[in-house]
Formats: C-alpha cells, sequence, structure tokens
C-alpha cells in the first residue's frame, strides 16, 4: 500500500514539473520538492509506521511469542544439540539403569515398577478402550538371561505432569495460557512390571524388557522420545538485588545474552514471583527473595526449522494467525458470539491439513461415545458446576492421511473452544 501511494505521489509531481513551462522555475520547483516535500512525506510515513506498530503492542501482547511446539522423535536420531527441540523429560535420552534389587524394591513398596516407556501409534479412542480393559501382558525382562515377567500399561504421567507444570509457570509470570497442541503426550504409556520371579540375583542389572501386546502389537512404539522447544535453564543473578519502593519486594537482574532475547522466558521460585519483565537481554524478576541466587528459567525457544530437519511425525503446535482483529479482541475482551466468528477463530490454527471444521450444535444431553478429551484437564471449574449446562458439539471432516491423529488435533480444538465458552461442555466430533 505504500508502495502505491509514494508511486502516485511520484506520478503527481512528475505531471507538475511537466507543467511548468520556464527551466529556472522547473529547477527549483525539483530542488524544493525534492529537499522539503518527499523529506516531509517519507518522516511522516516512518511516524505512521511507528504509531502503527506501537497501537498493535499496545492492543496485546505477541500471542504467537509464546509458541509451543511439540513433537516425537525416534531415539535413533536423537539430536541434542538441536536447534530449537529438547525432550520433554531429560531421562528419556539416557539408558535406563536399574538392578533387579531395584525392581525388588519398588515392589515391596509400591507393588509395580516403571520399566519404561512405549507410544501408542493409534485412535484416541482405541487406546481409551484398551487401557479400560486393564489387560495384563506376558514379557520378557532382559537381564543376565530372559526372565517371563507380567506387565502392563498405564498413562505417561510424568509427560503430563509436565504440561500441568508449565500451565503453572503461566500462571505465576502472569503469561495467558494457551492451550498445547501435544497429542504425543498422551498417547505415551508406562510399561508397568507387577511381578518378578525369585531367580535373578539383586546384584544383575536389567538390560532391557519386550512383551506381547497382542492385537495392539502392531500400534507399539519402542524407543520414542517426546520433544518439545521448552528448555530448563539454571542462570545466577547478575549483581545485588535492588530493594523495590514497597520495602517488601526486590529486583533481580538475569543475563540471557547467551541464549538470545528473541526468545520467550518465564522463571520460578517457590518463594513467590510478583513479576518478570524482558529488556533487550536482561531479565528483571521482582519477588520477596532477598538474596541473589540461581534461578530455574523456562526458555520457550522461537526459530524455524532448517533444511537439514527431519521429523518421523508431525511437529504440531498452537500457533494463531496473529493481526489486528485477534490482537483487538485480546485486549478488550470480545467475545465469540456468532457461528461466523467460531469458524474463524477455529480455523485460524491452521490445521486444516487434519480436520476441517463444519458446524457446531447444542445437545442437551452428550450424545455417543466420547471421542475426544480435554487437553486442559489440570484446569478446574471450581465455580460452575456441570449440573443443567448444555452440550456445545463441535463437528469436523477428517482431512489427514494421520487417521489416527485426527481426534486428537480435534481435543486440540475443542480445548481451545472449551476456554471461550465455560457455560457449555465442549465435545468434538468428526464426522
Amino acid at each position: 500500500m505504500e508502495n502505491i501511494q509514494m508511486e502516485d505521489m511520484k506520478e503527481m509531481i512528475r505531471r507538475e514539473v511537466q507543467s511548468i513551462g520556464a527551466l529556472k522555475e522547473r529547477v527549483a520547483f525539483k530542488e524544493m520538492i525534492e529537499g522539503v516535500f518527499l523529506a516531509l512525506y517519507e518522516k511522516n510515513m516512518e511516524m505512521y509506521r511507528s504509531l502503527e506498530a506501537r497501537v498493535m503492542d499496545d492492543l496485546a501482547y505477541n500471542m504467537n511469542r509464546y509458541r509451543i511446539r511439540t513433537g516425537l522423535v525416534e531415539k535413533a536420531y536423537w539430536d541434542a544439540s538441536h536447534h530449537l527441540m529438547t525432550a520433554v523429560c531429560e531421562e528419556d535420552t539416557k539408558p535406563a539403569q536399574y538392578t533387579m534389587a531395584d525392581i525388588r524394591s519398588a515392589l515391596a513398596a509400591e507393588g509395580k515398577f516403571r520399566l519404561g516407556a512405549v507410544f501408542f501409534e493409534g485412535d484416541v479412542v482405541e487406546l481409551a478402550g484398551m487401557l479400560k480393559r486393564n489387560i495384563s501382558w506376558s514379557g520378557v525382562l532382559q537381564g543376565e538371561k530372559a526372565y517371563p515377567v507380567t506387565v502392563c500399561l498405564e498413562p505417561g504421567s510424568r509427560y503430563l505432569n509436565k504440561m500441568e507444570q508449565l500451565y503453572h509457570l503461566f500462571m505465576k509470570n502472569g503469561i495467558p495460557w494457551k492451550t498445547i497442541n501435544a497429542p504425543y503426550l498422551f498417547k505415551m504409556l508406562d510399561v508397568v512390571l507387577t511381578a518378578l520371579p525369585e531367580e535373578p540375583a539383586d546384584g544383575e542389572a536389567a538390560a532391557g524388557f519386550e512383551a506381547d501386546f497382542g492385537e495392539y502389537s502392531t500400534k507399539i512404539r519402542y524407543d520414542r522420545i517426546p520433544v518439545w522447544n521448552v528448555w530448563h535453564l539454571l542462570l545466577e543473578s547478575v549483581g545485588f538485588p535492588v530493594a523495590c519502593g514497597d520495602h517488601e519486594n526486590y529486583e533481580h537482574i538475569i543475563s540471557i545474552r547467551d541464549y538470545g532475547a528473541e526468545h520467550a522466558y518465564l522463571a520460578e521460585d517457590k518463594a513467590g514471583i510478583r513479576s518478570v519483565r524482558q529488556s533487550g537481554d536482561r531479565l528483571m524478576v521482582t519477588g520477596q527473595i532477598v538474596n541473589a541466587k540461581k534461578w530455574d528459567i523456562y526458555m520457550i525457544r522461537s526459530g524455524q526449522d532448517r533444511r537439514i530437519d527431519s521429523y518421523t511425525y508431525p511437529v504440531m503446535d498452537n500457533l494463531r494467525r496473529d493481526g489486528f482483529i485477534e490482537r483487538f479482541q485480546n485486549k478488550t475482551g470480545q467475545i465469540v458470539r456468532t457461528k461466523a466468528e467460531l469458524c474463524r477463530f477455529i480455523r485460524g490454527f491452521g490445521l486444516e491439513n487434519y480436520i476441517e471444521y463444519q458446524e457446531c450444535r447444542l445437545e442437551d444431553h452428550d450424545t455417543g461415545a466420547r471421542e475426544t478429551y480435554s487437553m486442559n484437564f489440570f484446569m478446574k471449574d471450581e465455580i460452575r458446576g456441570r449440573k443443567g449446562r448444555q452440550y456445545l458439539i463441535l463437528h469436523f471432516k477428517p482431512v489427514g492421511k494421520e487417521e489416527w491423529i485426527l481426534r486428537d488435533v480435534a481435543s486440540f480444538i475443542t480445548s481451545q473452544v472449551q476456554e471461550l465458552y465455560p457455560e457449555y461442555i465442549c465435545r468434538g466430533k468428526l464426522v
């Protein structure tokens, strides 16, 4: 638009120059236009752009600055030096080391021992049905020789706990929460040992396990590592804390120069944090912590995939199209009231390659089997009761070839819509 306006302005000036007959007057006019008018026009446009940027920044924080990406990689292709992604649970990247004595001790105390984790590459409805059956499977624990054992599968709570921890970090730092599009974390399963033969000696090291999962064997994947762009850092304060004017809080300065100011940062401290703000390559943390210390900082890395990056599974994120309308609605707290606005909101996630939103319907009862789940399971509505609330059913058309993940994508969108309409119970359905 600016280029078009500038070209129109130049064309108007050329016509004016051509209309001046006297050569000296033409030269004087051109010098006056070049030295005064165009410079003033360019300065005015620069100030307009600056004002526009300030308005956009004032409307709302950049909603995509805290963009969370999640993925899944095979352990054989794990790259600890990756510029963007890191393991959700660091222990997944290291070989398991435990002895038969460790197993026996856990069995005596808790009645079970976690051997490791597997990934279920199947539909969420099928996964829920399998877990509901609570099946025990025959397996083999590898030590100095193979020992027959009995195992079962349980939801991988370690990964879901990481999601909940991140949510509380957002709350502590005063950042609005956005649902994480994390389908892989909900399909990680712990392989749990429930009994161990007497034969293995206590000092014998366990070297791995295998199990026959029957009809589900074709969908169980070993050695998968969930990854995301949230990095845990341990950083020290720079200098001494500065007392605030209220004589209760102190401001601590933390340098992030070595990691980059383009990333987003969250701080955690059990003593309580009043505010966290970023200025260039420094974080200013205000709280009642008196002495300089090391801080648990969580960096949400931004950036694009490189050409050499390759992922076995699609990388998912909670990115939304960022524009004036979105920021204005966030600033004013404008509620999505019409079906057209709801459709625009859903399509703003750009997930049409997986599912396409069709329509929504209000029902007095939840009809049919449940197809979606809440990705904000840790957010409890302590004010509204479920009794008497209608169901808002979102209908989606399957599009993507990865059929086993489509209901997870629908679950992400439904969880986001649930935050828009707390007066309803939201459900998603593939049609």
